[in-house]
Order: structure tokens, then sequence, then C-alpha cells
């Protein structure tokens, strides 16, 4: 509020000011949005400059991005100073705007003082981030270390693979395969099974997608990383594989992954129920403390592995209700079909479906549409 009141001038005008702090691969660029002389609105980005290029390079590559998606350009716009070429920049904005749009340095008086509040606050924002990643860097370190202790390891768990299982009453069973790198989420690597619906059970269903995860492995540690079939995920050895489940899971388990047990991977269960650690040979479960940075390790891993099952076993359920539904409705083809999905956004909106909303969906004749709800109401 303090700031709003000292950048109060009406003859600064209307225009955007644009500060950026750059270092390494990692930047943070603000908008400061001033309105007939009163500053209305500051926005902050968190900028990825994995080419480490310089503030001038990040500056004028963010006004492109930001004013590409921006509501509306003003008529002028400040940069900084390292950023030495306007000309591009005022040719493109102009465009954009459907009038003139003056980008320029701020030499002197308010205007130069907007912009360096600007810089100001991109720096100490990029500071501040910097602290929070290496404060978050140090904590996944600190549950790395406290996890190998835990589980008697003789390496850090660097690579851990979680596998789950989703599945409705043994309909559309499914599993997910997520991998942590150091201690954070690698998203490249998650990969999904689709389980034989002759598998009736969830041990037959762990036991099964760990045997193809292990056959993946064998398979792609013969070909050429150059290969295009190459598959890096399914190729890396993990130091660490956690199980979703109890005893049960993890004995079915053990029987598929021989050739990384030989390889001095560890294997552990972690069960929902109290959050016990299963391992191999001890009859007795291990429990972590709750507060303990490696057993919070161990249920984000477990609940990611949930989440992304989860994700894909409802993705084949929708698309399996739209086959069994969509596809015998009388008078729909697949034009109609598709304008019926997207008017309603899913099969379960489109089941629960009055008679009303049916005939508002566009290009839908309305005899089409009765019959539709009758056939619908019919069948349930």
């Amino acid at each position: 509020l303090l700031e709003r009141q000292r950048i109060a001038n009406e003859a600064v005008g209307t225009l955007d000011a644009i500060g950026v702090a750059a270092e390494g691969t990692d930047a943070n660029a603000q908008v400061f949005q001033v309105r007939d002389g009163v500053l209305q609105d500051r926005q902050s980005f968190y900028l990825e400059n994995a080419a480490g290029r310089d503030e001038g390079e990040v500056a004028e590559e963010f006004v492109l991005q930001y004013y590409a998606s921006a509501i509306a350009v003003p008529p002028q716009v400040i940069v900084p100073r390292a950023l030495q070429t306007t000309d591009t920049l005022a040719e493109a904005l102009a465009e954009r705007r459907g009038a003139p749009v003056d980008v320029r340095h701020a030499e002197r008086g308010d205007k130069r003082r907007i912009l360096e509040l600007a810089e100001r606050n991109a720096r100490l924002a990029l500071d501040q981030d910097r602290l929070r990643s290496e404060h978050r860097r140090a904590q996944r370190i600190e549950a790395l270390d406290g996890l190998q202790r835990a589980l008697g390891m003789d390496v850090i768990p660097m690579r851990i693979e979680c596998f789950d299982i989703s599945n409705l009453m043994h309909a559309h069973t499914v599993a997910s395969m997520v991998v942590f790198e150091g201690g954070a989420p690698k998203k490249a690597d998650y990969r999904r099974f689709g389980i034989r619906e002759a598998v009736q059970d969830d041990f037959a269903a762990m036991a099964e997608v760990l045997s193809r995860r292990m056959a993946q492995y064998v398979t792609q540690r013969e070909r050429s990383p150059h290969d295009r079939e190459f598959d890096e995920s399914f190729a890396s050895v993990p130091a660490l594989i956690v199980i979703d489940g109890g005893p049960g899971q993890l004995s079915a388990g053990l029987k598929e992954l021989t050739p990384f047990l030989d390889l001095g991977v560890t294997v552990v269960s972690l069960a929902k129920r109290i959050e016990e650690v299963y391992m191999p040979g001890r009859p007795v479960p291990l429990r972590l403390a709750h507060d303990t940075p490696e057993l919070q390790l161990l249920q984000r891993v477990r609940d990611e592995a949930h989440r992304f099952a989860i994700e894909f076993h409802r993705g084949r359920r929708d698309r399996a209700m739209t086959r069994s539904i969509l596809d015998e409705l009388p008078g729909v083809g697949p034009a109609r079909k598709r304008r019926i999905l997207q008017h309603f956004g899913s099969p379960d909106r489109f089941l629960a479906a009055s008679r009303e909303e049916l005939e508002a969906v566009p290009g839908l004749p309305g005899k089409v549409a009765r019959d539709i709800h009758a056939y619908v109401n019919k069948v349930r």
C-alpha cells in the first residue's frame, strides 16, 4: 500500500515496467502495471533460463511471451537497459495492440524509479526462490540419508521406483510406476500398465507388472541408447523399489525381481493401515516415526503412484463406458458421439442428463435426443 501511494503521479500515465533478474539457469521477471499514474498491480514470474542467457536476452524473450497472451498491451512499456534493441519489440507489440507502442528505457524521474523498484523486486524474488530451493534440496538429502540408514542400504536411494495397482471390482485393472530421483518426482520416467483381464487379484496383478518391468529392463539393456525404441526409464536400475501393499504384495513381487535383487536393489512394501514397511526376510515390519523425513518421503512416493494409477484407471473406465453406451445409441454416429461428449464432458454426466438437457446438445435433432433419453433410461 505504501508503494502504491508513492507511485501515484498522473504525469506518469499508463505503462508497464518490466524488471528482470537472472542468475545461472534461473530468472525472475516482474511486471508493474501503472494505470493513470497509479500502480494497480504487480505480477511475478519465475522463469527457466536453461540456456544461461543474460538479462537482456531473458527480458526480450519474456516480453514477447508475456504480451502474446496478455489481455491488453499498454501504450508504453519500460524495459531494462540491458535490453538494448527496442525497435523490434515495439513493432511486435504495436501489431498485437493495433496501435503504436513506445518501448523504451527510463532515464530519470518517476518512470526510472518504478523500473528500479521492479528490478529490485525481481532480484529479491529470485534470491528468495533460490533459498527455498536450497532448503528443499537439503530436506530431500536428509530424507534420502535417513531412508538409507533405516533400510540398511549400502547406497543412498537416489532412484526410487514405486508400483501401485488400481481396479474397481477387478475391472479395468491397471498399474502405475512412478520414479523419484534425488527425492523429487521424475515424471518423464513414469510408466503405466494395463493388466490382463484374466488376472483376478492384486497379488497376481503386482506379479504381472513387476515381471513386465523386469522383462523391459532386459530388453532395453540389449538396445543401444541411440536406438529409437530405447527407453531410458526401463533401462535404469533403481536403488529402491517400493511396492504399495503388505507382505503378500511384497512376496509376489520378489519372485519377479531376482535379476534386480542380484544387482543389490532393495525391495520393500509400504502398507497403508499404519504405514508399516515390510522387508524381505524380516517377519516383523519396520515402523518409522510419522514425523521422520524418511517415512514422509516413502509416503509421497506411494501417494504419487496411487494418484497416477487412479488417473489411468479413470481414463480407461470412461473410455469403456463411452464405448459400451454411446456406441449403441440409436441414431448416433461418430460425429454426434463427439458432440455429446464435448457437451457433457464425461459419460457420467451424459447418463444423468434429462431429456431437456439432451435436446439442448448443439446439432442433435430433438427426435434423436428423445430416442437417446428413452434408450438410456430403458438400459438403466
